[in-house]
């Protein structure tokens, strides 16, 4: 005897579709969570390595911090981590590819790392070639407002509590990053695109993801990542007293507060 084989009924397969679309809600947030969590990896990876190099030629340089700052006219004895980006001095992201990939190159890390990638957040637009700094503790240079800026490694009390690379904007044209020591006022903003946080590399080579807790910390970073510039020193919301993971990075970049 032969059987007519029964195929779905609308709403059979209305159920099933249904049943799919609830799973793939449930699953893209934990898929979407895994993909940025590899990302964060890579940049804190990326954030380690720098600061291994950072250490190298330390090493190679009788202590001797490399310049963190790409400054426009440098001092012919400084020896900077990248070069300025020639031609487009405060708007390197501007710059043709090869001309921030020589800028990287030219520094005096390159050599220790051979790679031009480990200088970018993975997350990074495709035009910006360099999005790590240094930060002006780690022979920067003193401005209104800075603590003391080191120059030799032994000057470095704590070097596993002392920020040197940290994930930062590509439009920091000089490649240096601030925070106010003075007053509780962000010089510099970080970019967010790690979730809530940042990547943060210390002088004794190991990097960490630090998760924002304060809100205004949040806002800020969110204001300012839409514009892609780090310089928030003259907004009025860059001003937050009692604000934890400001006290947290400006102890971590200065090595204590002036307030």
């Amino acid at each position: 005897m032969k059987y007519k084989e029964k195929g779905f009924t609308l709403i059979e397969l209305l159920i099933v579709v249904a049943i799919i679309a609830v799973l793939v809600s449930i699953l893209a947030p934990a898929l979407q969570s895994a993909r940025e969590q590899g990302k964060r990896a890579l940049c804190l990876y990326n954030t380690h390595a720098l600061s291994i190099a950072w250490i190298q030629y330390i090493e190679e340089n009788k202590g001797m911090l490399p310049d963190a700052a790409a400054r426009l006219n440098p001092p012919s004895h400084l020896n900077t981590w990248i070069q300025r980006v020639n031609g487009y001095q405060f708007n390197p992201t501007d710059a043709p590819e090869q001309l921030q990939i020589d800028a990287i190159r030219k520094g005096s890390l390159f050599k220790y790392t051979n790679s031009t990638n480990i200088y970018r957040c993975p997350v990074a637009r495709p035009n910006e070639k360099r999005t790590y700094s240094l930060t002006h503790a780690m022979h920067g240079y003193k401005f209104s407002g800075a603590g003391e800026v080191l120059k030799k490694l032994a000057a470095i009390q704590w070097p596993e509590q002392r920020i040197n690379f940290l994930d930062d904007y590509a439009t920091d044209w000089d490649g240096c990053w601030a925070v106010v020591y003075i007053q509780p006022i962000w010089w510099n903003i970080t970019p967010i695109r790690h979730g809530y946080g940042n990547t943060f590399a210390f002088a004794d080579g190991h990097s960490e993801w630090w998760k924002w807790s304060d809100e205004r910390t949040i806002k800020l970073a969110k204001k300012y990542y839409e514009t892609n510039d780090p310089d928030c020193q003259n907004d009025p919301e860059a001003h937050q007293p009692d604000n934890p993971d400001l006290i947290k990075v400006t102890r971590a970049v200065w090595g204590g507060l002036g307030y």
